[in-house]
């Protein structure tokens, strides 16, 4: 217990308490036996609040936690309660993580949220039970509206060919989707590993149509074979620079990449098996000519 002791964060805090027109000053030295931390995440148009409760001490005392509430306040003072994704009550074992998560209710730049979470502990060993404890947190997040909706795939420009090779090129397809029924002109540029991907075409402007889609290609080469990440993705509104006819990237725009983390196989540049322009009766996937299509419905 000593040795877990030594390895934990130690907390140091100090009570002043005053008595007869004298101050005095009490330090607290103690291991907390939950460490919380939080962090906002993006699903679709939705933003999630996780907040991630950490058992890393107190090996005597088990934690049940009752209840967890977030409540959201807007400009206006309006309180809207964060609806909760994990059930209540729930145990927490010493050394366990839980985490808690929430899909945010109100969007805006500065939003307030006051975290409450309910529990009380009890003796795992000495078979004492513990008062009802809550810890309170006010905390102000940024949570953006999502605007758009973008699906990404690599193709080969190679006739005939469904799998690219390192140093040939290939079409990087960026299917964009609006999310809310707005017309727009988008400014879309690309960033990869130069080690992975040379970007031939690293920016293109898109329009995105009254039916809310968009599309365009940009071309790329992959440097080596493998499994490659695909290059990333960013989008901006597109801004006319004074009375010419050159645009520039504006304000970067949030959106919700479905392919994110996907990768792709890149054959190497020489194989001693048939190159892909040659037919070959055995090989009817070698006739098969790749279409650009959109990815939404």
């Amino acid at each position: 217990m000593e040795k877990e002791r030594k390895n934990q964060s130690l907390v140091f805090l100090q009570i002043i308490v005053e008595w007869m027109d004298r101050r005095y000053c009490l330090p607290m030295n103690f291991v907390p036996i939950m460490v919380i931390t939080s962090k906002t995440s993006m699903l679709t148009t939705d933003i999630l609040l996780e907040v991630e409760v950490n058992r890393a001490a107190g090996n005597n005392v088990i934690t049940n936690i009752k209840d967890a509430i977030l409540i959201a306040s807007d400009v206006s003072g309006i309180e809207k309660t964060a609806d909760l994704r994990t059930k209540v009550p729930i145990k927490c074992d010493p050394l366990s993580v839980v985490n808690f998560v929430w899909k945010l209710p109100i969007k805006g730049s500065s939003v307030k949220h006051s975290l409450k979470l309910e529990y009380d502990a009890t003796g795992q060993f000495d078979n004492f039970n513990l008062p009802l404890y809550s810890f309170e947190d006010d905390v102000e997040l940024s949570v953006p509206d999502v605007r758009f909706e973008i699906c990404t795939q690599v193709l080969s420009q190679q006739p005939g060919a469904q799998l690219c090779r390192a140093s040939s090129p290939c079409h990087f397809v960026i299917s964009i989707r609006c999310l809310v029924d707005e017309p727009s002109t988008l400014f879309v540029v690309l960033e990869a590993d130069e080690r992975i991907w040379t970007l031939t075409e690293r920016t293109k402007m898109c329009s995105v149509k009254d039916s809310g889609l968009g599309q365009l290609a940009l071309s790329i080469i992959p440097v080596v074979a493998g499994y490659l990440p695909f290059p990333n993705v960013s989008i901006y509104e597109c801004q006319q620079q004074g009375l010419s006819d050159v645009h520039v990237p504006g304000t970067e725009l949030l959106c919700f990449n479905r392919t994110a983390g996907k990768q792709i196989r890149v054959l190497s540049a020489h194989n001693s098996e048939s190159h892909f322009g040659k037919d070959d009766s055995s090989r009817g996937s070698n006739r098969i000519t790749k279409k650009i299509v959109k990815l939404f419905d």
